[in-house]
């Protein structure tokens, strides 16, 4: 018998071997209950934060939560990596769907590997921006680009998984994030890619 609980689409892939953002998030969901009841996203946001403070604390503050990144955490869970594992319940609250439940229940032996707190868990690596770099490029929008076709703002925000209409505090960490990527990698072709897509961004008022 089948369980209409569980999504056809749910994510069904094993977390990664290495600590990332968006595993740790749908962990510290599930610690705080999120596979029986409703959690609120402030809760699960301080959680990542406990689990994972390298990953989630501020640069110059590696003490204070960086609520801009555990926020980002949230969107790439639900809209890319872990399509179906959480249920929204209204803007404030999350908890886990049955697929999500399920996945945990699965994987647990890797996730607690990951995140048990015995060894702390790692800032993002070198191997973190080069699988960014991945996501970036692999995607007929970047091929079209750097082919020579057009660049437009809807392009951009699909590349970076942000809505147009999101506020100007998430875009800005979005074009921060390319910079720092441009940056670790030296690579002229993301750097160029940051400048249109800036641009295009900063004068969207003006079309």
């Amino acid at each position: 018998m089948s369980d209409k609980n569980i999504e056809p689409s749910a994510r069904t892939a094993p977390p990664s071997n290495e600590p990332n953002n968006t595993d740790v998030f749908v962990w510290a969901l599930y610690l705080l209950g999120g596979g029986q009841g409703q959690v609120d996203v402030e809760d699960i946001y301080l959680k990542t934060f406990e689990i994972a403070p390298a990953r989630f604390g501020w640069r110059t503050r590696p003490d204070l939560p960086n609520f801009k990144k555990t926020a980002k955490a949230l969107q790439e869970v639900e809209a890319k990596s872990h399509v179906g594992l959480l249920m929204s319940l209204g803007q404030n609250h999350r908890r886990l769907t049955q697929a999500g439940v399920t996945w945990i229940e699965t994987y647990k032996p890797i996730l607690e590997n990951n995140y048990h707190g015995a060894v702390p868990v790692k800032a993002p690596t070198n191997s973190d921006f080069a699988r960014a770099m991945r996501e970036l490029k692999d995607n007929d929008i970047w091929a079209g680009w750097s082919s020579g076709g057009p660049l437009t703002l809807s392009m951009v925000s699909v590349l970076l998984n942000v809505s147009k209409g999101s506020p100007a505090a998430i875009w800005a960490d979005r074009f921060a994030d390319l910079k720092e990527l441009a940056k670790l990698s030296n690579d002229a072709e993301i750097a160029k890619f940051t400048g249109e897509a800036l641009a295009l961004y900063e004068g969207k008022d003006n079309v």
